[in-house]
């Protein structure tokens, strides 16, 4: 999966901001589950929360082997890769506060840190794969986000989907694209399918019905036009 070189600011905690992200919700909870459900490979989400930015990474796989070194390793279908985690990080196993050294191989695990900083979260399963906090979701995927890259496991294990999320205020509507304003001042213009399905205010619309000043977040795999538009007429 490639990334977008987002360079930023760093640091605060998820707990902190989790709280007044809870009441943004531009996407509809099934299409957050998908995205950062079991299917995950990894996700890089760019937010932007009280004037501070966030590069945050988020990770999903097997537990190779115990936390040592300050390190889990994380087995995904690419292979294993090493995530360095904080000795004091926050621990739910199977929904229950628990610490690094419940966590055993081949248990399914989430990590979630931010840029290079060791991660501070660690959600895991001694069955099937851990669910993230709604106030979790919520916040990366909310209306603090500004764009996210995220990995997504296909039918074939060899091309993987590679979702690309926009968030932004509609600046201009084109023929067959949006304008958009983001959080950090990056305007970004996405062309999106004349197919796409488009859901305003939550409910079923069509392109036509966009308009300037608008919220929406878009969705597109890799290189192909935005095939998901969610938008919001509210401020």
């Amino acid at each position: 999966m490639t990334r977008r070189g987002l360079t930023i600011a760093v640091l605060a905690c998820v707990a902190a901001l989790a709280t007044p992200a809870l009441a943004a919700r531009p996407l509809p909870p099934s299409m957050t589950s998908y995205l950062l459900g079991p299917k995950l490979i990894q996700a890089e989400l760019f937010v932007q929360a009280k004037g501070v930015q966030h590069d945050y990474f988020l990770d999903r796989g097997r537990l190779q082997r115990r936390y040592t070194n300050g390190q889990l390793t994380i087995v995904k279908q690419s292979g294993p890769i090493t995530v360095k985690v904080a000795p004091n990080a926050r621990v739910l196993l199977n929904g229950k506060p628990s610490s690094l050294r419940a966590l055993r191989a081949r248990m399914q695990i989430a990590v979630l840190h931010d840029k290079e900083l060791s991660a501070q979260q660690v959600w895991a399963s001694s069955k099937s794969a851990p669910t993230l906090p709604a106030a979790v979701t919520t916040l990366l995927l909310g209306n603090q986000m500004v764009r996210a890259e995220i990995g997504v496991a296909s039918a074939d294990p060899s091309a993987p989907h590679d979702f690309l999320l926009d968030h932004g205020r509609i600046k201009q509507v084109g023929v067959s694209t949006l304008t958009l304003g983001e959080r950090d001042g990056t305007v970004v213009t996405i062309n999106v399918s004349p197919t796409a399905h488009v859901k305003l205010n939550g409910k079923n619309a069509t392109f036509v019905q966009l308009r300037k000043g608008m919220m929406v977040t878009t969705i597109h795999d890799g290189d192909k036009a935005a095939d998901q538009v969610f938008a919001t007429s509210g401020k």
